[in-house]
């Protein structure tokens, strides 16, 4: 069982009522202007209006970076549900449930979605954190999309040290296409079965091909930077967190049914292992990390159908969901690659 830590977030507000420095004035020069002459308190009032004027656009605190980041966390599927708040977490939260990363706290953060242009949740959220959010476009069914956003990672920022990928598919309602679990093999469809392995398995595996240098590149800079900082990064290697399910396991499942998706999210487990075996230290130079991680049954769009017969105790936030996965990525170390961790840190059985 991995080891969780018994603190809390500390809340935004906390960070909120922290001195922050604005636009590049501090509150030491405001104080400096009145001393001075007249012609340059002038100017200094209207260099702090200006850069109180250009701040309103952004939160406390974001403040265009001065150099490249030293910790970019990657967010695969971040438009809703889980994904969405791992995102809000990380931007606003200062602990970002990352214990062992604390460059995470006030690093970058990418968020994909396959229709960024409709993401208005997302979207507000780069208007209020514009110097530390970017969203791409990535679609686990188009292997272009995925390439692009390498790239498009690649140039602007160089490294990824978190990637967690949470698009995910359980059932489709719409005019030319209807996907729903089965409940008996007689209602296998093919469509809709290779559809669940395309983006449940097959889409997370091609983002980690196409990003494996990004995170080999964020295992590397985060072993440098430790070791001209005294070793402040605990956990240095960049970490891989597909999201699977519980019925995924095959040594757990006394129900049946649910064909499509529970393969599917078996055959991720399995590719998920085969990468954390490919890229552990033992072959690589700057290894990466890989886990499965269960977060329990959430409030989303995804469970919106059976919701209904889950208990209110057992039925979790999407706050509390993407808190107790964010406490599992950063509480991580090398030494768990290839393993399947529940929301609560307890191992899920094959």
């Amino acid at each position: 069982m991995l080891r969780l830590s018994s603190s809390t977030h500390a809340s935004a507000s906390t960070a909120r009522r922290m001195p922050v420095c604005r636009g590049g004035v501090s509150t030491s020069s405001v104080g400096t202007s009145s001393r001075a002459s007249a012609p340059t308190a002038v100017r200094s009032r209207r260099r702090l209006a200006h850069a109180s004027a250009s701040a309103s656009a952004a939160s406390p605190g974001d403040s265009p970076p001065s150099s490249s980041p030293r910790h970019v966390s990657l967010i695969q599927g971040a438009s809703r549900g889980i994904g969405l708040e791992m995102v809000r977490q990380l931007l606003e939260t200062p602990d970002a449930g990352l214990p062992g990363r604390p460059a995470a706290a006030g690093g970058h953060v990418v968020a994909t979605c396959r229709d960024p242009a409709n993401a208005t949740a997302l979207n507000e959220l780069a208007a209020k954190h514009p110097h530390r959010l970017t969203v791409v476009k990535l679609d686990v069914e188009s292997t272009r999309t995925i390439v692009d956003a390498a790239e498009t990672v690649r140039n602007k920022l160089g490294r990824v040290d978190v990637l967690c990928q949470t698009a995910a598919v359980l059932h489709v309602d719409k005019p030319d296409f209807k996907m729903r679990p089965e409940t008996s093999i007689a209602r296998l469809d093919e469509a809709a079965a290779l559809k669940a392995y395309r983006v449940n398995a097959l889409g997370p595996t091609l983002v980690t091909k196409h990003f494996a240098g990004l995170l080999t590149e964020g295992t590397r800079l985060s072993l440098s930077e430790s070791e001209t900082s005294g070793g402040v990064q605990k956990n240095k290697h960049a970490i891989v967190a597909n999201l699977s399910a519980r019925v995924s396991s095959v040594g757990d499942n006394k129900l049946g049914g649910w064909h499509s998706y529970r393969a599917s999210k078996t055959a991720l487990n399995q590719l998920t292992v085969n990468c954390a075996i490919e890229f552990d230290s033992k072959r690589k130079k700057h290894p990466i990390t890989f886990l499965l991680l269960h977060p329990g049954t959430v409030d989303t769009d995804l469970s919106t159908p059976f919701k209904k017969n889950v208990p209110a105790e057992k039925l979790f936030t999407t706050e509390r969901a993407a808190a107790q996965l964010l406490q599992i990525v950063g509480a991580a170390t090398h030494a768990d690659t290839g393993k399947f961790f529940a929301w609560d840190g307890a191992e899920v059985p094959w």
